[in-house]
Formats: C-alpha cells, structure tokens, sequence
C-alpha cells in the first residue's frame, strides 16, 4: 500500500501530543475528578483528527509489526469515542472487571511488572530509569494521587510532555543554538522512552487488555495503543525489540 505524503515534522508532533495526552487520559481510573475532559466535544474531535492523521501517513509493511503490535490501520479512535457516550456507571462496572482491586495478571498497568520475577534488579533499574527520564525534565508524579512512576498512565503523558516541549521550543522566537539544543534533547528523549520503554511492553500490555476485556471501551483503548506503537517505531526508525 502506498502510505500518504507525509506531515511536516510539526504537524505530526502535534498529532502526536495530542494522541498520546488523550490516551493516557482514557486510561486513567473513571473514579478520578480528571474524567470529565474525556467527555470534551472538542478534544474527542481534536484526537480523532490526530489518529486519523498519524494512522493515514503510516506505511504499513506485515514485516514490520514485533509481537503485539497492530496495523495502523487499528489507530482509529471512533470507536474508543462511541464507548464513552455510554453512561459512567456502565464504564466504571467495566473498569472493576478488567483491572480491580488488585493489579490484574493478564494486564497489569506497570512496566516492570513485565519483567521476570526472577529479575529483581532489573525491575528495580528499570523503574529507576523511567524516574530519571521525568526528573529529567522537571517533572514528579502527583502527590495527590501516588502512583508508580512506570504506570502506562505516566508514561504516556510524559510523551506528550516531551512532545510538547519540543513544540514550543520550535515556535520560540529565539533565535541560534539555543532552542536547536532544546529541540534535539526533545528528540533523543523521546526516541529513547519509546526504545527503552514504551515498545518492548505495551504490546504486550494491550495483548492481555484485549483477552482482558474482551469487547467494549478497554477493548478500543488496547487495539490503538497496539497499533500506536508501530506508527511510532516507523516514525523514530526504531526496530521492533
């Protein structure tokens, strides 16, 4: 299939934010005050527009996908957005089912949780590392609602903050090396969370999200994050780990 004319740099990184922003947000607990921006007409629009513009500029090659991941053509959020006009109660009934009160076997929210038991230290150095990339940049979990560091919450909104940086050092009226320098740390920091740690999991998280949920709103959420990992491994020149 001949992919479409790819954006420019800035367009697609603007997509891109917009993606990952929506996406961590669909995933966070129904029960947080924060749930109400998904219900946004004008942010459910602005997603759609945005996956449907990173999903048409994908070039899709079966050789391409690791273990997990889906077409691009799977980065559609229409149905992800029908779900939600369902009412609160029904997501949240869902909710409790995929992921409970206990972090669930099949999916668990949690990076190092993908990780061997056996392999103690390198949990432990794993979720250090993603600790870093965040202090890096100036940025601590909320206190207000502790969570691990390597929740797929996090680690999503963390690419669109990268995104985000990087987007407003390039409208920056500056001139010279000083917004090149801070566009190029934007870009090795995100080539890097992605290689590190976003692709080698959330395949595999949305792999047992699907079996997980089995249909419905954590149905549409796994198939676009499956199919997000590639589109962005493509974009970043990344092979699948």
């Amino acid at each position: 299939m001949q992919s479409a004319e790819p954006e420019t740099g800035s367009e697609a990184d603007l997509a891109r934010e917009c993606v990952y922003r929506f996406m961590a947000l669909a995933l966070t607990s129904p029960y947080e005050s924060n749930w109400p921006y998904l219900l946004n007409p004008d942010d459910q629009h602005l997603a759609l527009e945005a996956a449907a513009l990173l999903r048409d500029e994908a070039d899709f090659r079966p050789d391409f996908l690791g273990f997990g991941e889906l077409s691009p053509d799977n980065l559609d959020l229409g149905t992800l957005l029908t779900e939600l006009n369902r009412p609160l109660d029904h997501i949240k009934v869902e909710y409790d089912r995929v992921f409970g009160l206990v972090i669930p076997k099949e999916c668990p929210p949690y990076e190092t949780e993908y990780h061997p038991t056996s392999h103690a230290f390198q949990r432990s150095q794993q979720l250090a590392d993603v600790a870093g990339f965040y202090r890096a940049f100036g940025l601590e979990p909320s206190g207000a609602i502790p969570e691990r560091p390597d929740h797929i919450t996090l680690e999503l909104e963390f690419m669109a903050f990268v995104l985000l940086k990087k987007r407003l050092a390039a409208a920056t009226e500056e001139a010279g090396d000083e917004a090149s320098e801070r566009i190029l740390v934007c870009e090795q920091a995100e080539r890097s969370f992605v290689k590190d740690h976003l692709a080698w999991w959330v395949p595999a998280f949305a792999t047992g999200l699907l079996r997980k949920a089995g249909g419905g709103y954590y149905h549409a959420i796994a198939r676009a994050l499956a199919a997000l990992i590639p589109v962005e491994r493509h974009r970043l020149k990344l092979p699948a780990p």
